[in-house]
């Protein structure tokens, strides 16, 4: 069963880090500016719901094997650097849901209008931190399985 979860976790990740991707390459690639506003208004609402549901996922399937795998009982254990590593990546998991909340908060909010100056720098921060993080995320995930 476990091996199952982790491949669902790990489908999860790979939708949620591409996705991103694709919409951060979109907004630093594309020049004609009037076309990215077309891609994103019609793009945007469905990237934005379709991440809902893999955050879920991704969520429910990480819970279910730090429990599994016994991580919960590491916080006292003798193994410094694996503690270490699944505490960074809590830490940078809890970051960018953060970080998505107010992406999406704003997004959804201005879907349909021209966001404001400061909408704008936030949302763009917030993609920007998203895809930073997804990085570290990933980095993190590697090593934590690797002594697992």
């Amino acid at each position: 069963m476990a091996d199952i979860i982790v491949y669902i976790h790990i489908l999860a990740a790979a939708s949620w880090i591409g996705g991103a991707m694709l919409l951060f390459a979109l907004g630093i690639f594309m020049r004609d500016k009037d076309a990215m506003k077309i891609v994103y208004h019609h793009m945007g609402p469905i990237y934005g719901y379709f991440e809902s549901v893999v955050l879920v996922i991704l969520l429910t399937s990480g819970t279910y094997l730090y429990m599994h795998y016994g991580l919960h009982t590491l916080w006292k254990g003798p193994d410094a650097a694996l503690t270490e590593f699944l505490y960074t990546k809590i830490t940078l998991v809890g970051m960018i849901i953060f970080a998505t909340v107010v992406h999406m908060y704003i997004s959804m909010n201005a879907h349909g209008r021209e966001r404001s100056q400061v909408e704008k720098v936030i949302s763009r921060g917030t993609s920007l931190g998203i895809f930073v993080l997804n990085l570290f995320i990933l980095y993190f995930a590697i090593q934590i399985r690797s002594i697992l």
